[in-house]
């Protein structure tokens, strides 16, 4: 019965990693492509035509987008690798519980959690202390009666739809990361006895050979 628990609980344990790497992949990809498609109307959008009692559409001289490009390349940079540890996870090797990989994972998944952290509070505090931030600055003139008011109001919202999207791929990488720290700690526990007993095997064994030659 309770080699029937463990072999069934890593299972239920690499369900639930796989689980959640999916979910952070299409967090972190829905975060690149709405702060992909802000640039793109920052860039694009910049010269339409006026209408009667609209003011011209203008963005800062020099709009800060260090924000926006740092919480992009994050969770870009994060959506390759959740997808290639997908992709790798299909196969036996990699998904087998070995020390030394499990080692690999709880270091992989620290850094993935301190580059979403700080990923998020340079997004949340240069967004709100600068004035010329592409979030803050839609979002302050996206009622304004300008030519552009329709590009303010998606840029604004999908700014902030992107902010919440990144927290909640932190919280998944938060989770997929006590997974991998819980599972290498009973796979520790679980192998070491075990290369003890390999370990006195080869002893006796080494004996056995010994007074043979003798």
């Amino acid at each position: 019965m309770s080699s029937d628990l463990s072999t069934h609980q890593p299972q239920w344990s690499s369900s639930l990693r796989s689980c959640l790497r999916l979910l952070i992949a299409v967090l972190s990809g829905t975060v690149a492509t709405m702060l992909l498609h802000t640039l793109w109307v920052y860039r694009g959008n910049r010269y339409i035509d006026l209408r009667s009692g609209e003011l011209p559409m203008t963005w800062p001289a020099r709009t800060n987008l260090a924000p926006t490009l740092v919480l992009f390349s994050i969770a870009l940079a994060n959506c390759l690798a959740s997808v290639a540890v997908i992709v790798l996870s299909l196969k036996k090797c990699f998904r087998r519980p070995i020390r030394s990989r499990d080692m690999y994972r709880v270091i992989a998944g620290t850094l993935a959690v301190i580059m979403w952290v700080a990923a998020i509070v340079v997004f949340f505090v240069i967004d709100k202390a600068s004035k010329a931030s592409l979030g803050r600055y839609s979002c302050t003139n996206k009622n304004v009666m300008s030519n552009g008011r329709y590009q303010y109001r998606a840029v604004c919202s999908e700014q902030s739809l992107a902010f919440y999207a990144a927290l909640g791929a932190a919280a998944a990488e938060l989770v997929n990361f006590s997974t991998l720290v819980v599972s290498a700690i009973k796979n520790a526990k679980r192998s070491s006895p075990l290369i003890d007993e390999k370990f006195r095997r080869d002893e006796k064994r080494n004996i056995k050979n010994s007074g043979r030659f003798a």
